[in-house]
């Protein structure tokens, strides 16, 4: 299926301990990876620990003029058919294992001949043993994987291009708030799930979005699990994770972005190596960030009495582009939250919450002042949800005059800042703020809002009127 995920391309050339130290390039995206190497000669060869990361579907030919008129994947494994054997007997037990001789016949159905000396006449036996229950005298071989072309071209200098699972990267941040400071410290989080290391020589993060169809590889890996049976020996030594920093001797550092048709350009000039099984984080931009904080009392209108606590929200800003990422919260060095920031533009805005402040509550009672009716007709329904009917319909309409009553309390020894913002008037056809009591309300579209500063342990009561007409 298509999905929506967040882009990040790392443009870069490497060399692998398990692929002939052959320079390649690859765009790491944040779910996969595409690589880019030359071709050397065909058919291509695959490792199967290669290849259980790689989407079969995505492998092809580029350069000039290419034109491919025929590909074939194959897979080539050495048979065991014929070989000699030993299968448990089923007469052993735990405490007296006796093994029996036998010639593999089927290895994809685990068919084995035996010969008894306990059965009468000798004659042989084919029998079907459980996998967990043969005995090999040489080690079974894996698969590997070739691909070959048929095609033409009228450049020599051509390269093969494919996507690759082991490899994905994402941004995570820090935001340190301490008193009227504040610290966004932003590092390049990049995973590499093959067993083999990765040595990286130049590279360019591009941030942006994108739609990718990863379904090929869910597919690839369940039907490999399915067929091998030894899935769970490969996930539990993929659980091992090791975390490395960039190297303090010789730093590796992402330089400033570059704003590109959309995305946004990091360049890394010093090269790396990322092992396998390994996190790798590199420092990226330390950009200047302001932070506002504020309790935000956001709520939908009803017409019950309701109360509750404000949340301890944050409104950020940078001077620089930030990519999606994870970020984690400390204010006075201690972890007070964790949000995912989205992609943000240089000097816009992300209000965000992260939690509930108990030292400010607020209570609201809305009062119905007055009801009345009236005639609407047709050429009187400019926004009416009914203005398709015939000319000169009339529509019965309802008026409703509210005042709310707002009560806030701070608990807190020093004055915060408050946001207010009452919504959810769908279930009527117009709203209309028409008296406040000391102008700190306004309307906004469909939501009433109030800014307002609460000053140290005091309660505030505050009151507005709306007309409702559904």
């Amino acid at each position: 299926m298509m999905i929506s995920v967040w882009l990040v391309l790392l443009y870069t050339h490497i060399t692998s301990a398990n692929i002939n130290n052959v320079s390649y390039t690859i765009r790491i995206y944040s779910n996969l990876a595409e690589i880019i190497r030359p071709l050397d000669k065909l058919p291509l060869e695959f490792a199967d620990d290669d290849w259980n990361h790689i989407r079969s579907d995505s492998i092809t030919l580029f350069g000039e003029n290419v034109n491919i008129k025929l590909q074939t994947i194959t897979e080539q494994k050495k048979a065991l058919n014929g070989t000699e054997v030993y299968v448990r007997s089923p007469i052993s037990s735990d405490a007296a294992i006796k093994l029996i001789k036998g010639i593999l016949i089927d290895e994809v159905n685990n068919l084995v001949k035996i010969h008894d000396e306990s059965i009468v006449g000798q004659q042989a036996l084919f029998i079907t043993v459980p996998y967990n229950q043969i005995y090999y005298l040489e080690e079974p071989t894996k698969p590997k994987h070739y691909v070959n072309f048929t095609y033409t071209a009228s450049d020599s200098n051509l390269f093969v291009s494919y996507l690759q699972s082991n490899l994905n990267w994402r941004t995570q941040y820090q935001l340190n708030l301490n008193h009227n400071e504040s610290d966004l410290i932003a590092m390049a989080n990049i995973r590499n799930d093959a067993r083999s290391s990765v040595f990286i020589d130049q590279a360019e993060l591009i941030c942006g979005d994108i739609n990718l169809q990863i379904h090929q590889i869910q597919y690839d890996r369940s039907f490999r699990k399915y067929r091998s049976g030894s899935e769970s020996h490969n996930q539990q030594q993929a659980n091992s994770m090791q975390t490395v920093f960039a190297d303090t001797i010789s730093p590796v550092i992402v330089e400033q972005g570059k704003e590109l048709a959309g995305l946004y350009v990091f360049s890394i000039e010093q090269p790396f190596m990322i092992n396998g099984k390994a996190n790798y984080l590199l420092p990226m931009f330390h950009p200047q960030v302001s932070v506002e904080r504020f309790g935000l009392i956001s709520k939908t209108f009803s017409t019950m009495p309701m109360h509750g606590k404000a949340q301890r929200s944050y409104r950020l800003r940078s001077d620089r582009y930030l990519s999606h990422g994870n970020c984690i919260i400390r204010e006075y060095d201690r972890v007070v939250g964790e949000i995912s920031l989205p992609n943000l533009a240089a000097n816009d805005k992300y209000e965000f919450s992260i939690g509930e402040d108990a030292n400010i509550i607020y209570k609201e009672n809305s009062v119905l002042i007055s009801l009345s009716t009236f005639n609407e007709t047709e050429s009187m329904m400019k926004d009416s949800l009914e203005k398709n009917l015939p000319l000169g319909t009339a529509i019965t309409r309802a008026r409703y005059i509210y005042t709310i009553h707002l009560q806030v309390k701070n608990f807190k020894t020093h004055e915060v800042q408050i946001e207010y913002e009452q919504k959810g008037f769908h279930s009527y056809n117009t709203i209309k703020l028409i008296t406040v009591d000391n102008d700190q309300f306004i309307q906004d579209g469909s939501s009433i809002k109030s800014n307002t500063t609460l000053q140290a342990n005091t309660t505030e009561n505050y009151i507005y009127t709306v007309e409702l007409i559904r």
